[in-house]
């Protein structure tokens, strides 16, 4: 199978409040839990927490917490746990990329073995979503937890020839902020398969992909060169240039045009908004952090 396929997914059959009781210390009115479940084949999934409200300020807020996931195979409990940190209080249950539910499941790695997934979300207005895929694990019996923190987000893809395998793209949110405000500029390509022991970073086995965006990176450099606030977005495009020519193992010619700029003044500082290091400074810290995050080998 060529091109794209559809990602093979099922997601939440149901979702109903339950009156679980929680055990809380006396006086306090138990709490409900909210059981929200998906079912494929041999395999049933729950996802729980309570949903708690309140009131500050005249403004009212929804809480979650106390999240836990329980996965039966053929009518066994094989994995029954609770999510743990981050979320005991600040996540929220968000429909995932791969399922569009709570709880889903979804066929990652070609395997033909439907994992189980809950995306959750921490919460900001550029952060962050984490991933937890619970895979099955023949040998042990037993259901084993990945998880995934994207940053901002990430897409599903299927890049050929990988045509049974998922790809999760998104960026490297390590970027964010990095010598220039944090809205302020692009992050390089970054590419994740799923694999039962955890998430792994592919990117450099995608290399059209990182050309293609960083021939992006390139244009929006050119087009916003010559402003007035230059080095704040030119920086927000020379350093993702930078590090996607890196992963293709180019990085002289990443930094000859990072000293192009130098040399047309487009890295002083030449905006109230501009972010330090400039000019030559800019060029030497971009080599120890792309060092530093495994770009430059």
């Amino acid at each position: 199978m060529s091109g794209r396929r559809r990602l093979r997914t099922f997601g939440s059959l149901a979702s109903a409040a339950v009156a679980v009781a929680l055990l809380l210390p006396a006086g306090v009115a138990a709490q409900a839990r909210t059981v929200e479940t998906a079912a494929l084949g041999p395999v049933t999934a729950e996802l729980s927490y309570v949903k708690h409200s309140r009131t500050s300020g005249g403004f009212r807020f929804v809480e979650y917490r106390d999240f836990r996931v329980r996965i039966q195979r053929n009518g066994q409990v094989l994995y029954d746990k609770p999510i743990g940190k981050p979320c005991q209080q600040f996540c929220t249950p968000t429909d995932s990329v791969l399922t569009r539910a709570h709880i889903g499941l979804a066929e990652l790695n070609g395997d033909s073995e439907f994992e189980v997934i809950v995306d959750l979300f921490t919460g900001g207005a550029n952060c962050c979503v984490l991933v937890h895929a619970f895979g099955f694990d023949p040998v042990a019996n037993t259901y084993r937890r990945a998880r995934l923190d994207t940053g901002g987000g990430f897409v599903a893809r299927d890049y050929p020839p990988r045509d049974e395998v998922t790809e999760l793209v998104g960026d490297d949110f390590r970027f964010r902020g990095l010598f220039t405000c944090g809205a302020c500029g692009s992050r390089p390509l970054r590419i994740w398969h799923y694999t039962l022991s955890g998430f792994e970073v592919v990117t450099r086995s995608f290399p059209e992909q990182i050309r293609v965006h960083a021939r992006r990176m390139k244009r929006i450099y050119e087009r916003v060169r010559h402003r007035r606030d230059a080095p704040v977005f030119v920086k927000g495009a020379l350093t993702p240039y930078a590090a996607d020519l890196c992963l293709l193992d180019r990085c002289g010619e990443g930094f000859r045009l990072v000293r192009l700029a130098i040399r047309r003044g487009e890295l002083d500082r030449r905006s109230l908004f501009d972010v330090p290091p400039h000019g030559r400074a800019y060029l030497r810290a971009l080599k120890r952090f792309l060092r530093r995050t495994g770009y430059l080998r």
